[in-house]
Protein backbone atom coordinates (compact mmCIF):
# COMPACT_ATOMS: atom_id res chain seq x y z
CA UNK A 1 0.00 0.00 0.00
CA UNK A 2 2.40 2.53 1.21
CA UNK A 3 4.68 1.68 -2.09
CA UNK A 4 2.08 2.03 -4.28
CA UNK A 5 0.84 5.27 -2.75
CA UNK A 6 3.92 6.47 -3.05
CA UNK A 7 4.35 5.61 -6.21
CA UNK A 8 1.43 7.72 -7.43
CA UNK A 9 2.60 10.76 -5.57
CA UNK A 10 5.91 10.81 -6.84
CA UNK A 11 4.23 10.08 -10.69
CA UNK A 12 1.60 13.02 -10.16
CA UNK A 13 4.77 15.03 -8.83
CA UNK A 14 6.65 14.58 -11.72
CA UNK A 15 4.11 15.15 -14.25
CA UNK A 16 3.56 18.41 -12.29
CA UNK A 17 7.35 19.72 -12.72
CA UNK A 18 7.05 18.42 -16.37
CA UNK A 19 3.87 21.44 -16.95
CA UNK A 20 5.70 23.63 -14.57
CA UNK A 21 8.93 23.63 -16.54
CA UNK A 22 6.85 23.98 -20.16
CA UNK A 23 5.08 27.30 -18.30
CA UNK A 24 8.65 28.26 -17.53
CA UNK A 25 10.33 27.56 -21.10
CA UNK A 26 7.08 28.46 -22.84
CA UNK A 27 7.21 32.15 -20.64
CA UNK A 28 10.97 32.74 -21.03
CA UNK A 29 10.65 32.10 -25.31
CA UNK A 30 7.50 34.09 -25.40
CA UNK A 31 9.67 37.43 -23.45
CA UNK A 32 12.64 36.22 -26.43
CA UNK A 33 9.91 36.58 -29.23
CA UNK A 34 10.56 32.78 -29.97
CA UNK A 35 6.99 31.87 -30.38
CA UNK A 36 4.51 33.41 -30.97
CA UNK A 37 2.04 34.91 -27.84
CA UNK A 38 -0.99 34.17 -29.19
CA UNK A 39 -0.91 30.56 -30.11
CA UNK A 40 1.32 29.63 -26.84
CA UNK A 41 -1.09 31.48 -24.86
CA UNK A 42 -3.96 29.12 -24.43
CA UNK A 43 -1.27 26.20 -24.03
CA UNK A 44 0.43 27.89 -21.05
CA UNK A 45 -2.77 28.75 -18.80
CA UNK A 46 -3.75 25.17 -19.69
CA UNK A 47 -0.74 24.36 -18.44
CA UNK A 48 -0.20 26.39 -15.21
CA UNK A 49 -4.25 25.09 -14.44
CA UNK A 50 -2.92 21.45 -14.77
CA UNK A 51 0.08 22.41 -11.89
CA UNK A 52 -2.76 23.93 -9.61
CA UNK A 53 -4.66 20.47 -10.50
CA UNK A 54 -1.22 18.46 -10.02
CA UNK A 55 -0.79 20.14 -6.32
CA UNK A 56 -4.68 19.78 -5.28
CA UNK A 57 -4.66 15.87 -6.24
CA UNK A 58 -1.22 15.27 -4.33
CA UNK A 59 -2.33 17.13 -1.60
CA UNK A 60 -5.81 15.29 -1.87
CA UNK A 61 -3.93 12.28 -1.64
CA UNK A 62 -1.84 13.11 1.59
CA UNK A 63 -4.68 14.06 3.83
CA UNK A 64 -6.34 10.95 2.54
CA UNK A 65 -2.94 8.60 3.25
CA UNK A 66 -2.91 10.50 6.76
CA UNK A 67 -6.63 10.48 7.43
CA UNK A 68 -6.17 6.42 7.10
CA UNK A 69 -2.89 6.09 8.75
CA UNK A 70 -3.24 8.93 11.15
CA UNK A 71 0.08 7.85 13.01
CA UNK A 72 2.40 7.45 10.18
CA UNK A 73 4.17 9.29 7.55
CA UNK A 74 3.15 12.67 9.15
CA UNK A 75 6.74 14.43 9.08
CA UNK A 76 6.88 12.97 5.09
CA UNK A 77 3.65 14.21 4.04
CA UNK A 78 3.84 17.54 5.27
CA UNK A 79 7.52 17.65 3.46
CA UNK A 80 5.88 16.71 0.50
CA UNK A 81 2.81 19.23 1.16
CA UNK A 82 5.11 22.17 1.41
CA UNK A 83 7.33 20.72 -1.99
CA UNK A 84 4.29 20.74 -3.90
CA UNK A 85 2.97 24.01 -2.75
CA UNK A 86 6.53 25.55 -3.70
CA UNK A 87 6.39 23.32 -7.23
CA UNK A 88 2.98 25.29 -7.44
CA UNK A 89 4.51 28.71 -7.44
CA UNK A 90 7.08 28.16 -9.73
CA UNK A 91 4.02 27.52 -12.23
CA UNK A 92 2.83 30.98 -11.14
CA UNK A 93 6.05 32.89 -11.19
CA UNK A 94 6.31 31.49 -15.28
CA UNK A 95 2.80 32.58 -15.71
CA UNK A 96 4.23 35.96 -14.39
CA UNK A 97 7.40 36.36 -17.03
CA UNK A 98 4.54 35.35 -19.79
CA UNK A 99 2.79 38.24 -18.55
CA UNK A 100 5.60 40.44 -18.79
CA UNK A 101 6.31 39.41 -21.95
CA UNK A 102 2.84 39.88 -23.42
CA UNK A 103 3.31 43.62 -21.60
CA UNK A 104 7.28 44.10 -23.29
CA UNK A 105 5.86 43.58 -26.26
CA UNK A 106 9.07 41.77 -28.17
CA UNK A 107 11.03 45.22 -27.70
CA UNK A 108 13.88 43.21 -26.08
CA UNK A 109 16.13 43.98 -28.76
CA UNK A 110 18.87 46.97 -26.69
CA UNK A 111 17.56 45.57 -23.39
CA UNK A 112 20.86 46.35 -20.94
CA UNK A 113 20.56 43.35 -18.80
CA UNK A 114 18.98 40.50 -21.40
CA UNK A 115 22.00 38.58 -21.46
CA UNK A 116 22.60 38.17 -17.88
CA UNK A 117 18.78 37.73 -17.31
CA UNK A 118 18.93 34.61 -19.92
CA UNK A 119 22.09 33.19 -18.69
CA UNK A 120 19.87 33.01 -14.97
CA UNK A 121 16.97 31.46 -16.80
CA UNK A 122 19.08 29.16 -18.60
CA UNK A 123 20.73 27.72 -15.17
CA UNK A 124 17.18 27.66 -13.47
CA UNK A 125 16.06 25.68 -16.74
CA UNK A 126 18.50 22.97 -15.86
CA UNK A 127 17.68 22.54 -12.83
CA UNK A 128 14.49 21.29 -13.67
CA UNK A 129 15.90 18.25 -14.45
CA UNK A 130 18.10 17.71 -11.55
CA UNK A 131 14.64 18.79 -9.41
CA UNK A 132 12.94 15.86 -11.33
CA UNK A 133 15.93 12.96 -10.91
CA UNK A 134 16.09 14.19 -7.22
CA UNK A 135 13.08 13.48 -6.60
CA UNK A 136 12.01 10.89 -8.50
CA UNK A 137 14.94 8.97 -8.00
CA UNK A 138 16.01 9.88 -4.54
CA UNK A 139 18.96 11.07 -5.96
CA UNK A 140 21.26 12.59 -3.13
CA UNK A 141 23.78 14.18 -5.89
CA UNK A 142 21.30 15.90 -7.93
CA UNK A 143 19.51 17.44 -4.81
CA UNK A 144 23.29 18.74 -3.62
CA UNK A 145 23.54 20.32 -6.93
CA UNK A 146 20.48 22.40 -7.08
CA UNK A 147 21.77 23.29 -3.69
CA UNK A 148 25.02 24.51 -5.33
CA UNK A 149 23.67 26.45 -7.77
CA UNK A 150 21.04 27.89 -5.72
CA UNK A 151 23.38 30.90 -4.38
CA UNK A 152 25.37 31.68 -7.37
CA UNK A 153 21.74 32.03 -9.26
CA UNK A 154 20.10 34.02 -6.26
CA UNK A 155 23.93 36.70 -6.55
CA UNK A 156 23.29 36.68 -9.81
CA UNK A 157 19.28 38.14 -9.36
CA UNK A 158 20.47 40.52 -6.88
CA UNK A 159 23.36 41.95 -8.49
CA UNK A 160 20.90 42.87 -11.59
CA UNK A 161 18.50 44.09 -9.27
CA UNK A 162 21.30 46.37 -7.40
CA UNK A 163 22.55 47.50 -10.61
CA UNK A 164 19.71 48.97 -11.69
CA UNK A 165 19.64 51.59 -9.37
CA UNK A 166 23.07 52.61 -10.67
CA UNK A 167 22.11 53.49 -14.36
CA UNK A 168 19.99 54.88 -15.91
CA UNK A 169 17.15 52.48 -18.14
CA UNK A 170 13.49 53.76 -19.77
CA UNK A 171 10.76 52.95 -16.70
CA UNK A 172 9.49 50.23 -19.23
CA UNK A 173 13.15 48.29 -19.39
CA UNK A 174 14.03 49.03 -15.99
CA UNK A 175 10.35 47.58 -14.75
CA UNK A 176 10.72 44.47 -16.87
CA UNK A 177 14.34 43.74 -15.18
CA UNK A 178 13.46 43.89 -12.26
CA UNK A 179 10.46 41.89 -12.73
CA UNK A 180 12.15 39.45 -14.58
CA UNK A 181 15.03 39.10 -11.89
CA UNK A 182 12.55 38.73 -9.33
CA UNK A 183 10.81 36.54 -10.46
CA UNK A 184 14.01 34.43 -11.50
CA UNK A 185 15.05 34.46 -8.37
CA UNK A 186 11.82 33.50 -6.34
CA UNK A 187 11.64 30.20 -9.27
CA UNK A 188 15.30 29.84 -7.76
CA UNK A 189 14.15 30.00 -4.34
CA UNK A 190 11.14 27.46 -4.81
Amino acid sequence: KGESFMNRVIEEFAQMLDDAEFVFTNAWKSFLCQVDIDKIKITIYEKDVAVNKHEREIRRMLVEHLSINPRKDIPGCLTLMSVVKDAERIGDYSKNIFDVGILFNCEIQNMKYLQQLTSIQEKVVLNFSNLKDAFVNSDEAAAQKILRDYSAIKDDCNNILHDLFNVKLSTREAVATALLSRYLKRINSH
